[in-house]
């Protein structure tokens, strides 16, 4: 595929107003969809050009980077390519829009929980953990899940934060994801954080705490 076949592919996710009756049935899905089976690692280098010349505020210039971030994350996902990645990450501090930053951030959580790939330790993570803050509830959720993907110290520590705050019902959807996040990359020294959510009232928060602890207790047999 050249680049030129990708905008076209750019084009007919972007497709808007069709008429149809159920959503597979739509240019724009169908699109998705082939988007989803790329996994050619020469597509890179195409994706990281057309981001770079749609850098506009204009819709249309955010919804072509919103599509190829799609293509991108999806891409990584197979074929993982640490300048790529470098790429999407650092962009992340480039894009405002929360529906852009919400959707590229959920890529990031894919590449763990599709494909079981991890960030190497030595890529900067920066500004997913700034993101993880974020006050916009969509973004700060994502970021916080991404961290899942994200096997650091900063990582662990960011998401601590979260499960000592005293108020469950305020950051209950925080300590949430937070808990998902260390069920790929907790350590035994995360367990009696997440002891703390096997008496919750709350379901979700007993359950992905009871995966949590089981998870990191499975990468550490000698617990």
């Amino acid at each position: 595929m050249d680049k030129n076949a990708l905008l076209e592919l750019i084009a007919r996710i972007n497709t808007r107003d069709e008429q149809f009756t159920v959503s597979s049935d739509t240019i724009s899905w169908k699109a998705l969809r082939e988007a989803e089976t790329l996994d050619d690692p020469a597509l890179f280098p195409l994706l990281l050009e057309i981001i770079a010349e749609h850098k506009g505020k204009a819709k249309k210039q955010r919804e072509v980077r919103d599509a190829a971030y799609f293509i991108l994350g999806r891409l990584l996902e197979k074929s993982f390519d640490e300048t790529a990645a470098l790429f999407f990450i650092r962009r992340l501090e480039e894009e405002k829009d929360k529906y852009i930053l919400h959707s590229m951030l959920c890529r990031i959580v894919d590449w763990q929980r599709n494909a079981k790939r991890t960030l190497p330790v030595g890529l900067d993570i920066s500004p997913i953990l700034a993101l993880a803050k974020d006050e916009r509830n969509p973004v700060r959720h994502s970021a916080i899940h991404a961290l899942g993907t994200c096997p650091r110290t900063e990582s662990r520590e960011l998401l601590a934060y979260y499960l000592t705050q005293d108020d469950e019902k305020q950051y209950q959807y925080e300590i949430y994801y937070a808990n998902i996040a260390l069920q790929s990359i907790g350590e035994p020294a995360d367990i009696p954080l997440l002891e703390r959510f096997l008496k919750s009232r709350r379901p979700d928060l007993k359950i992905t705490a009871q995966y949590a602890i089981e998870y990191i207790k499975k990468r550490n047999p000698g617990l």
